[in-house]
């Protein structure tokens, strides 16, 4: 049986998405009492659905300059993993664009509690339609976020009007490598020519990518056992039993590499 503090932060709301924030944040509190998280995690990256090294983000921050008085569009941030680790890591502001109300409400409540309310703004907007005036942000971030858009090239799009002159966007994304048919629920695996045609079509030059499956796989042992025991836990509780599967079913596909990461870089002109 799981404890009961995490049985009642899973079982606390109804809606799956609240449901996995309070999870993690519970989990990620006993966790805590034997080991602190390293900086830039406050709940070791345990908002990521895929489960990819979360030291991946350092190389995909090399595509720009970041200080604190930089603002980053972070798109289709889920529970805001990448926005906290942008503020805590390099010191900017970010705005983290998520896809529902329910989202965005847990996506702020884990914000609050690791302290960096003041740098993260959360805002729940289509990634095609957003509130943020033309030119206003320096960066743009969307990490594994592309393949869970219904209108990512609209997106990408609003990404491209959002960014300032000479600002540079930076994508992670899983892609499918081959022929090989892979079915998750809510993604789309597509090959990585059809990202960097995207990014072009959308207006942004200088695109370059590189290939980052050799070093996708997590290695930090706290991470590791965090991960495993949130999914022992989401398996426990039906209403989260799907968000469950597609963690499976991502790192069965990484795995396989069948799914491979590719990091993109571009700029807009």
């Amino acid at each position: 049986m799981c404890t009961p503090n995490l049985c009642y932060a899973a079982r606390a709301v109804a809606e799956p998405v609240a449901g996995l924030g309070a999870l993690i944040d519970a989990l990620v509190r006993a966790h805590r009492a034997a080991a602190p998280p390293p900086r830039g995690l406050p709940y070791l990256g345990l908002e990521q659905a895929s489960g990819t090294a979360v030291h991946l983000l350092d190389g995909l921050s090399t595509a720009g300059i970041f200080r604190k008085y930089e603002l980053v569009l972070d798109l289709d941030a889920g529970l805001g993993a990448t926005a906290r680790w942008l503020a805590a890591r390099l010191g900017c502001d970010v705005v983290a664009a998520v896809a529902s109300p329910d989202e965005a409400s847990a996506a702020r409540e884990l914000t609050r509690r690791a302290g960096l309310a003041g740098q993260v703004g959360v805002v729940p907007a289509a990634a095609n339609r957003l509130p943020i005036r033309s030119g206003r942000v320096t960066h743009v971030w969307a990490v594994e976020a592309l393949g869970r858009m219904a209108a990512p090239e609209e997106a990408l799009g609003e990404a491209f009007r959002a960014l300032r002159r000479g600002g540079m966007i930076a994508v992670q994304e899983l892609v499918a490598p081959g022929r090989t048919s892979v079915e998750i629920a809510g993604w789309r695996r597509s090959p990585l020519n059809v990202w960097l045609a995207a990014l072009e079509r959308a207006g942004f030059v200088e695109v370059v990518a590189r290939d980052r499956t050799a070093e996708a796989l997590e290695t930090s042992a706290q991470v590791l056992a965090a991960r495993a025991r949130l999914l022992g836990e989401l398996q426990r509780v039906p209403a989260l039993a799907s968000l469950a599967r597609e963690r499976e079913r991502l790192a069965e596909a990484l795995a396989a590499r069948t799914l491979t990461v590719a990091q993109i870089a571009a700029r807009r002109p």
